[in-house]
């Protein structure tokens, strides 16, 4: 099960060393809050203004902490999922949720499927330091993002963690895909 290794990557630490744990039931409304925040700045693509988006979000994010899994549409729905909290000095910070590209599919493709850092903690490193960990920590050998055109600055980050220019299709942005080096038989 994936959790081990990511669980391993969230030890305690002192209270201004940035600390990333598996998010809880009590983390929702700050990675939903940053998720609507962000979309309103144009770096996600929803619609977080709009009840029905806003309620729908609230439970795919309380249903992947809760649960581990992540209700989408069509064959992507059950996919496992996890969403990790980056906290510094007690307050959070930022957060990243990754999913698996198809139910089951945790080792060999992940979406980082969102990540943000909160405006006040940006420009300290703590987005790339959260990719590295939890993208090395996943075990997987890809890992794909899907950055709006807006999103610039993450863009970056992700291509100072590895991440390249994918295949995949994204019209609202660019894919970068990270590939995990192959092991010597």
């Amino acid at each position: 099960m994936p959790d081990a290794a990511l669980q391993a990557c969230a030890t305690a630490a002192p209270a201004a060393t940035p600390r990333i744990h598996l998010a809880a039931p009590a983390d929702v409304p700050f990675i939903v809050e940053r998720i609507a925040a962000e979309s309103r700045a144009g770096h996600f693509a929803c619609d977080c203004s709009r009840p029905d988006v806003l309620r729908g979000l609230w439970h795919q994010v309380q249903t992947a902490v809760s649960h581990g899994v992540m209700p989408l549409p069509g064959e992507r729905n059950g996919a496992g999922a996890r969403a990790f909290v980056v906290q510094v000095g007690g307050a959070d910070a930022g957060f990243a949720i990754l999913v698996e590209d198809s139910p089951g599919s945790w080792y060999r493709r992940l979406e980082l499927f969102a990540i943000a850092v909160h405006p006040g903690f940006r420009g300290r490193g703590l987005g790339r330091r959260l990719v590295d960990v939890l993208v090395r920590a996943s075990r997987s050998a890809r890992v794909y993002a899907r950055c709006a055109f807006a999103s610039a600055a993450m863009a970056g980050v992700l291509r100072s963690c590895g991440f390249e220019l994918g295949a995949r299709p994204n019209p609202g942005g660019v894919t970068l895909e990270w590939r995990r080096a192959p092991q010597p038989a």
